[in-house]
């Protein structure tokens, strides 16, 4: 026996030796990164995401603009080539009668005669009074139609010239309009690659945040855990030495153990249930169906969209007509606050807006965020939109 009680004893030194050099676990990296810290990173990636969606706004009016400023060119080149037509055939107009009074003048001095001379002639040949008169009226009559008709083209000729000035200089207007409308869109696309490129910027250091963060905590779990194996073991190490130490005094009697088991469970928590009306439920429907579809500048149809061009499609997918651009549609139905919005509700950032989403419920709304995004559905915050309208009851 005193033996035995030797040998455990010597076994529970060796499992305290043990235990004592167990290795602490490594300590947390130098530059721990606090919540604060990814907090605030976030924050900066929603601003430059904000950013770039007021800037794809405006790119979606500018194109809608320059849209506008080519049918306006069209039309003045349209006016432009009629006019210059006119003025062909005024021309031709003009020339033909010159050609008949030169002609005319013409006659007249191959006959050695002046045209003053010969109507004078022709006058004072009549027999009689009323002759004279009746050739007289006649005389004049074709002197004053000759100069009305020329002096009459000349005008239409001058008049339709300065028609073709000013439609001219309309037209020099609208293509500097034109081209100070492809200088501002570029300069918002420049801008925009800047915003993108920190907003990169930002997303690669939230990753490594969080990859830092991740590892703080790995760190932490598997000093607890060490921590609860040397607890266990030293707890054993007592257990056992307890146990010797009565097995010298007496017969260990067996004990009857027990194994009590606590059920652990997490009552299921049921979300409440969202009533939709049937357009609802088809608005939403619909609009799932194309997430993964890429965002497209001034995109209105599957192959890409950009966020005002999918609510409208959607929308008039299930009969129901919005306008093009978000600042009009925050504008339709019933506006409401965007904490009391329900399923099928539009939500918009801005005032007037710049982006535009619908609202699906349990917390979510769906959307086509910007520029190298994909129509996706994301978390709503109240907080983070301006208003939201109702169009559906």
């Amino acid at each position: 026996m005193i033996k035995k009680f030797i040998k455990y004893t010597v076994s529970a030194a060796v499992l305290a030796a043990t235990i004592q050099a167990t290795p602490t676990f490594a300590s947390p990296v130098e530059s721990s990164v606090t919540q604060g810290q990814i907090d605030a990173t976030k924050g900066q990636i929603n601003n430059f995401e904000t950013k770039i969606q007021q800037l794809d706004n405006r790119i979606s009016l500018a194109m809608e603009k320059s849209q506008k400023l080519n049918d306006q060119i069209k039309t003045q080149q349209d006016k432009i080539g009629e006019t210059e037509a006119e003025i062909e055939e005024a021309k031709k107009a003009l020339d033909a009668h010159k050609k008949v009074y030169s002609e005319r003048l013409k006659s007249i001095q191959l006959e050695g005669k002046q045209s003053i001379a010969t109507y004078a002639e022709l006058l004072f040949t009549s027999n009689d009074l009323s002759e004279f008169l009746t050739r007289f009226t006649a005389i004049s009559q074709i002197m004053e139609t000759d100069t009305n008709l020329l002096n009459g083209l000349n005008e239409k000729q001058q008049a339709l010239k300065d028609a073709e000035e000013k439609l001219h200089n309309e037209f020099d207007q609208l293509k500097k309009s034109q081209d100070a409308l492809a200088a501002e869109q570029k300069s918002i696309e420049e801008d925009k690659v800047e915003i993108e490129k920190e907003l990169a910027t930002a997303k690669d250091t939230l990753q490594s945040q969080e990859t830092q963060q991740q590892a703080q905590i790995a760190q932490q779990q598997e000093a607890q855990r060490q921590a609860q194996l040397a607890e266990q073991a030293q707890q054993a190490l007592q257990a056992q030495q307890a146990q010797q130490v009565q097995q010298t005094q007496q017969q260990s009697q067996p004990k009857s153990s027990s194994k009590s088991g606590a059920s652990n469970s997490t009552p299921a928590v049921n979300a409440p249930a969202i009533t939709n009306t049937d357009a609802a439920s088809k608005i939403i429907a619909t609009a799932k169906q194309y997430l993964g579809v890429p965002y497209v500048w001034g995109g209105t149809t599957p192959s890409g969209f950009d966020c005002s061009g999918f609510t409208s499609y959607v929308f008039r997918a299930v009969g129901i007509g919005l306008p093009r651009v978000s600042r009009d549609q925050q504008n339709v139905g019933t506006r409401i606050s965007p904490s009391q919005v329900q399923p099928g509700d539009l939500v918009f950032k801005g005032s007037p807006a710049y982006h535009v989403g619908i609202y699906i419920g349990g917390g979510l709304y769906i959307h086509a965020p910007q520029t190298g995004d994909v129509v996706k559905i994301a978390a709503y915050n109240p907080s983070a939109f301006s208003s939201a309208a109702r169009v559906i009851r």
